[in-house]
């Protein structure tokens, strides 16, 4: 009953796509001679990010991280996004084309593995020289419980851990591009979700981390894997000021995500007749990973919902103490695998 519940707040009275100023194709400025990273670009947001970049910021290159592939999937990936890059939307009657000027790549990364992702770091940095933005994007919300190689929740384990490692495995070559280039501006968009709200009392449930949470249910697993996200962007901003770190929720979005979990969910299966009213397509919900990809009004450190819009966090989100904890728990996690090298 209490998941019903929590369900319906999130569905009826959260936080909607409202319309936005920001339009790709007059606000992306140049990303010319810049390298992306984006995780989870093989699902709906994640490469539709890397589709409106492409076409309309032209970086040298953007690299899709995701679940291992064979290279016919590969090349199947790439291509599409290719393909996608080079047809512009509809202008009054005609339909541009152009050719992207924009190479993707693809890695491996399976954000359940520390060795998985510590291979997608190293690969990176064997083959590029700078970073300017990397997009947390990747995520999962289901039913059944799990856990990841090393142990954690797995929830907790691909939303965030997975992320948290990568990004501090990129952020020497992040640091070192900022200094190097100084008008790069150099960014790490990280994307939470209004679904933190519905973490467990206290935030994160510290104690619980290293088992499959079997005893809570998968939005309080999600929720708190979600909340982490936020505290984290936060810290990270603190820690490396030669960075901008932004975290986001892109808005309600029917994505492959949302439709998969109705498999495994019967209140997803109710509140579907009612989706579409509140949830946005992904063109629309893409737009504030890309503002806060490439906008100056991005203030490091903050929580923004669609689109750039601040201050809409719950209040253990505000949380430091929390926060400061969670980054003193992660890495002593890190340095019980031996993971960063220090």
């Amino acid at each position: 009953m209490v998941e019903f519940r929590t369900m319906i707040r999130v569905t009826l009275f959260g936080s909607r796509n409202k319309s936005s100023s920001f339009e790709p194709a007059r606000d992306i400025p140049s990303l010319e001679g810049k390298v992306v990273l984006i995780t989870g670009a093989a699902g709906d947001l994640g490469r539709q990010t890397a589709i409106e970049l492409a076409r309309h910021g032209r970086p040298a290159r953007i690299y899709i991280a995701d679940l291992p592939l064979d290279e016919g999937g590969r090349k199947n990936l790439v291509d599409r996004i290719t393909r996608e890059v080079n047809e512009t939307p509809a202008v009054g009657s005609e339909k541009l084309k152009h050719v992207a000027s924009t190479e993707i790549r693809f890695l491996d990364l399976d954000l359940a593995s520390f060795e998985s992702v510590r291979k997608c770091a190293a690969e990176f940095v064997a083959r590029e020289e700078r970073l300017d933005i990397l997009v947390l994007n990747a995520g999962i919300i289901r039913v059944a419980t799990g856990v990841t190689k090393e142990g954690f929740e797995i929830h907790f384990g691909i939303n965030y851990l997975g992320h948290a490692l990568l990004s501090r495995l990129l952020a020497p070559m992040m640091i070192r591009t900022s200094e190097q280039h100084p008008t790069a501006d150099v960014r790490v968009v990280v994307v939470s979700s209004e679904g933190h709200s519905m973490a467990p009392p206290g935030g994160i449930q510290f104690e619980k981390l290293k088992t499959d949470c079997a005893d809570m249910s998968y939005t309080l697993r999600y929720g708190q894997s979600k909340l982490a996200l936020i505290g984290f962007t936060r810290e990270l901003a603190r820690s490396y000021p030669q960075l901008r770190a932004v975290v986001v929720h892109p808005g309600r979005i029917l994505t492959g995500m949302a439709v998969s979990l109705r498999k495994e969910s019967l209140l997803v299966r109710l509140t579907a007749p009612i989706a579409p009213l509140v949830c946005a397509s992904v063109s629309d919900g893409v737009k504030n990973h890309l503002w806060a990809a490439t906008s100056l009004d991005a203030e490091s450190g903050r929580y923004y919902e669609p689109v750039g819009v601040a201050g809409k966090e719950t209040a253990i989100a505000r949380d430091e103490d929390l926060s400061r904890r969670l980054w003193e728990w992660t890495e002593n996690e890190f340095k019980g695998f031996d993971i960063l090298g220090n």
